[in-house]
This record gives C-alpha cells, sequence and structure tokens, in this order.
C-alpha cells in the first residue's frame, strides 16, 4: 500500500476464499507484500488447504514472493519450486479486497 492511499481494513478470517486454493501444498510467503501483511497470507493460504512455512526446503511446493523477496526466491529458483507473485497469489484465492 502506498503511503497516501488510505488503509482499507479487511479479516482474513472471515473474507471469502477458495478453500482449495492451494489444498495440500507447501508454500512460502516472501518480501513486502503491498495489500497484507505476511502473517495475513499465511493464514489465508492456511485457509485455502495449504500448509504455510517460514523456509524453502525439498518440501516447498510454491513461494510467494512479494518486492525485495531476496534469498528465499533464489533458492526456490535452484530448486525449480514454482514461484507467484502477490497478484497471481490474489488471483488464486479468488480474493476481492476492498
Amino acid at each position: 500500500m502506498k503511503n497516501n492511499e488510505p488503509a482499507v481494513e479487511w479479516d482474513c478470517e472471515t473474507i471469502l476464499v477458495c478453500s482449495d486454493a492451494f489444498a495440500g501444498l507447501t508454500v512460502v510467503i516472501t518480501g513486502k507484500l503491498e495489500r497484507m501483511e505476511r502473517k495475513e497470507a499465511e493464514r489465508l493460504v492456511e485457509r485455502a488447504g495449504g500448509n504455510a512455512v517460514g523456509s524453502i526446503s525439498g518440501k516447498t511446493d510454491l513461494l510467494v514472493a512479494g518486492d525485495k523477496a531476496g534469498s528465499k526466491l533464489t533458492k526456490a529458483k535452484e530448486m525449480g519450486v514454482d514461484v507467484i507473485d502477490e497478484a497471481a497469489f490474489i488471483a488464486r484465492l479468488e480474493l476481492v479486497l476492498p
């Protein structure tokens, strides 16, 4: 979110999500997200059937990369982990954010 934009409140516990968007997947979220905090994104992954973890490993299926993703992005690419950005993450969840 840009500094001059007003903050719009929404709740990661109650907003509607595609309930199987990340079913059975292990997902890492890294970098600065514009539309939500990392903890909110992790909770959305869990609500959509996935397992949100903090580090890349051989079990990682997907990396959601925000701005300045850094070493986790590099490692994910080296390991052949699928990488999506925040917009693709929101689309996959079928979120409609205010």
